[in-house]
């Protein structure tokens, strides 16, 4: 969830317009009054009455105060299965008597379009994802301190996190910051040629993507949940499952082509093997399973850098959110493909860009300021209750919606 919050100034003044509006063409009772004007403060309440549970976080590190927008922008997690409850929060405070429609973006439009209606008799406005998409990463870019960061000198190792250092980039101006290279990993994986604020094309995608990793892990490996599968990578270790160049060659490696014994010459090769001491586990599995498809993004990704001619790489998508272990593989495939010239880059916003465009596209187009102090947008939480962190689109944003009056 995206919403902003006016600089007190400008929050007084909006409460009268809201006043005006409210007198003018939808008068409430006393007590409905009453109950308006106490709600915003509620929101934060509400919010933490979910946070208590575990089932919500405030990203406190991740406000941005907008001088330009005249306030703050702030950002929250929290499950989709929780929108019978915030809808019905909203019904029994009025924020939806002057509500009649909200911008959207990915399949919680679709999916939570009667419930808003029925309840709220709020039209869900579909938005263009990637749209949405390019906008709110275009924002944090040129707004946002210490938005990206990489990793370096990183050391896989065949469990664990493996060794490496995060580090933050600094921020490049609007004349150096284009052109650049997107990967966008959700349920399949968009790679997008980005060239100005507004313009881009999708030069490449692949079907292997975060999908691909949830789907087998459930199929094959008894890991129900995303959060399941990324705490086996962790744990398991990919020697028992991966044919190494050392298995093949011996110690040395291969040197015509300085490979070295550790890299990995066959993902799954060892469990095709007839004879295997250990029989792998599923979290060795789940790991090679990571580390075959990062690999692969990692390959794909430089090649179309490459190509399109640019050695900025900037990745992106729900499967990367609060998964360092990707992270850190793809930040090592890219150096090890590039010979280092070039870096993957990653966002501390990472999850919220959709919801963020699409508040942007309606603050935008509005010919004046909000009537009230807070914009709402929502965001699918990357943690629902199943666990299922990965869109039913392909992209990485499902749901994201904005308001303005």
């Amino acid at each position: 969830m995206v919403y902003f919050q006016s600089a007190d100034g400008a929050a007084a003044v909006q409460r009268q317009q809201m006043e005006r509006q409210l007198n003018r063409l939808d008068p409430l009772t006393p007590r409905e009054r009453r109950r308006v004007e106490g709600s915003l403060p509620l929101i934060d309440d509400f919010i933490m009455s979910l946070h208590a549970t575990d089932e919500a976080q405030r990203e406190e590190r991740l406000q941005l105060f907008v001088p330009e927008l005249g306030g703050t922008i702030h950002f929250i997690n929290f499950p989709t299965a929780k929108m019978d409850e915030i809808t019905d929060f909203v019904r029994r405070r009025f924020f939806h008597r002057y509500i009649k429609k909200i911008a959207c973006t990915g399949g919680g439009a679709f999916k939570f379009s009667p419930l808003f209606v029925s309840r709220l008799g709020i039209e869900l406005q579909k938005a263009d994802e990637m749209d949405a998409l390019i906008q709110g990463l275009n924002f944090v870019l040129q707004n946002a301190p210490n938005e990206c960061f990489t990793f370096v000198k990183v050391v896989p190792d065949t469990q664990g996190l493996g060794s490496a250092t995060k580090k933050m980039l600094p921020k490049l101006n609007k004349h150096d910051l284009y052109p650049f290279l997107l990967v966008n990993i959700g349920s399949g994986v968009s790679i997008l040629k980005i060239t100005g604020e507004s313009q881009y094309e999708r030069v490449s995608g692949t079907s292997l993507g975060g999908g691909t990793f949830l789907g087998l892990c459930r199929a094959l490996f008894k890991l129900h949940t995303f959060d399941e599968a990324m705490d086996a990578s962790v744990e398991g270790d990919s020697n028992e499952v991966d044919m190494t160049v050392g298995d093949i060659y011996g110690t040395a490696g291969y040197e015509q082509f300085h490979l070295k014994p550790d890299t990995v010459a066959s993902s799954f090769g060892k469990a095709g093997a007839r004879r295997q001491p250990h029989p792998p586990q599923d979290a060795d599995l789940a790991r090679s399973l990571l580390f075959m498809i990062t690999q692969n993004l990692g390959q794909l990704a430089y090649l179309n850098a490459r190509r399109v001619e640019t050695k900025r790489i900037y990745f992106s998508g729900n499967f990367l959110r609060r998964n360092e272990l990707a992270c850190r593989q793809l930040a090592y495939a890219i150096s090890f493909w590039s010979k280092g010239e070039m870096q993957a880059q990653f966002f501390h916003h990472e999850g919220f860009f959709g919801a963020l465009g699409t508040f942007l596209q309606r603050f935008s187009s509005a010919s004046e300021l909000p009537a009230v102090s807070e914009t709402v947008a929502e965001q699918e939480n990357s943690s629902e209750t199943d666990g299922d962190q990965i869109s039913s689109s392909g992209e990485d944003q499902r749901g994201s919606c904005s308001h303005t009056e």
